[in-house]
């Protein structure tokens, strides 16, 4: 009898679980796909009933402005939720809150503290960001070995920056050999018996696959002025986003127009305005590009920030478009983050995750470096949205204040040329093609 009990509650149990998860993995879906109140509303009762993953979510949605206002702090605290569970990609979550000071004031203590959890359990992200620490000492204790360790681990784990950053580490051979040894050993410690959250699946939380943000009308301005950017001599297809700025203007990225270090032909460039479902309302070839004096080209895997503020470049097209262009603005400090503040920062490119319709983000927070040169952009990206616009309201309508240069996936940081880097040429050539119609 008591056997049969345990059976039927295994049973029971066990469809709750199979219910649980179909419940998340369809809340995701719903997300990803720009249905955000759908999806809280069936992560919310998951969340208050002490579903790890569920509670991740929720605290992902709140901190990104889905379906809500964005509240770093209410979102701190469902991460905390989870991490407490030991949710791995939580954790990660929390280190990364504690590093950009989203929410709580920045500390890198904590910060490794909690990438340290969870390094051990796997995650490559966080074995990246605690291998960076620990090379430079910042919040944990320095160690060479170890830090090159878990780079080497996270780039085996599938982590991209991890492989340049490696190369930078200069180790003596006995160093490097008793690294190896401690990457041979390593074995990932899970906090958690769950195997929903010690090894969730990828459907069930929100920011681990690249198909994020909602599908904008491509119809509706400004998105009917924005568009993708081919480039023939990509031999593997790539595409950039680029923004129409005057009627035969187009605003990208000027690693955009570059093949390594080589600047491709005008004629190989081409804009599609408005792509919809691959078809474009209207588009033009290069007749010519204007690349910022300042901006120095490099191949791909020696990027470095010091080049952002210069990667912006103009498509002059050989025809008008009829789409109603999108004014450039260059804004203060203090004006960036008023529009932090009332969530009118935004962005629209075509990304990986749908580069045959734009996809947008809303409610990002932006600010500036220290020397007004940077733009730094808490805002979800992908491929493709290299050259992508930085909205904001100014004066009630939106404006491209930035473009889209570099994004860190770490720790979910986009980088951006302010539009004071290239307001002035804008203007200057809209000036010059206005009196050349006259």
């Amino acid at each position: 009898m008591i056997k049969t009990i345990l059976i039927c509650l295994a049973v029971l149990f066990g469809s709750a679980a199979s219910a649980s998860a179909a419940e998340l993995e369809e809340a995701v879906a719903a997300a990803g796909n720009g249905q955000h109140a759908i999806a809280l509303r069936r992560l919310l009762p998951l969340a208050a009933r002490g579903d790890a993953r569920a509670q991740f979510d929720v605290g992902f949605m709140q901190a990104f402005g889905w379906g809500q206002p964005r509240n770093p702090v209410e979102a701190l605290a469902w991460y905390r939720k989870a991490a407490d569970q030991g949710l791995a990609v939580a954790q990660h979550y929390l280190g990364i809150a504690y590093v950009n000071g989203e929410g709580v004031p920045s500390n890198y203590g904590e910060a490794g503290r909690w990438f340290s959890r969870a390094a051990a359990q796997g995650f490559a992200q966080s074995q990246y960001m605690l291998g960076l620490m620990m090379l430079d000492g910042r919040g944990v204790q320095q160690d060479p070995v170890q830090g090159y360790a878990w780079l080497v681990m996270a780039g085996r784990n599938g982590v991209r920056s991890a492989g340049r950053d490696v190369q930078r580490v200069r180790l003596s051979k006995a160093q490097r050999a008793q690294a190896e040894t401690v990457i041979a050993s390593w074995k990932p410690k899970f906090e958690s018996a769950d195997a929903g959250v010690a090894g969730p699946r990828a459907e069930q939380l929100l920011g681990l696959d690249r198909h994020i943000g909602e599908v904008v009308d491509p119809t509706s301005w400004p998105a009917s002025s924005i568009g993708v950017v081919t480039v023939a001599q990509y031999a593997t297809g790539g595409w950039c986003t680029g923004t129409l700025v005057a009627p035969r203007v187009v605003l990208t990225a000027a690693h955009c127009v570059f093949s390594g270090i080589a600047q491709v032909s005008p004629g190989n460039v081409r804009f599609l305005a408005g792509m919809n479902r691959g078809t474009p309302a209207a588009s033009s070839a290069a007749e010519r590009l204007i690349v910022a004096p300042d901006f120095v080209p490099t191949q791909h895997d020696k990027w470095s920030l010091d080049r952002s503020p210069a990667d912006w470049a103009l498509i002059i097209l050989k025809d008008a478009l009829p789409s109603r262009p999108v004014a450039v603005k260059a804004v203060s400090r203090e004006e960036l983050a008023a529009a932090t503040r009332a969530g009118t920062i935004s962005e629209i490119g075509y990304g990986q995750e749908r580069r045959y319709s734009p996809t947008g983000q809303r409610n990002c927070t932006a600010g500036m470096t220290k020397d007004a040169r940077l733009l730094t952009v808490h805002c979800l990206a992908n491929f493709g949205y290299s050259g992508s616009p930085i909205l904001a309201e100014i004066g009630g309508e939106p404006a491209v204040v930035g473009i889209f240069s570099a994004f860190h996936e770490e720790t979910r940081l986009m980088f951006a040329a302010p539009a004071s880097q290239f307001e002035a040429t804008v203007r200057r050539e809209i000036a010059a093609q206005s009196a050349s119609a006259r």
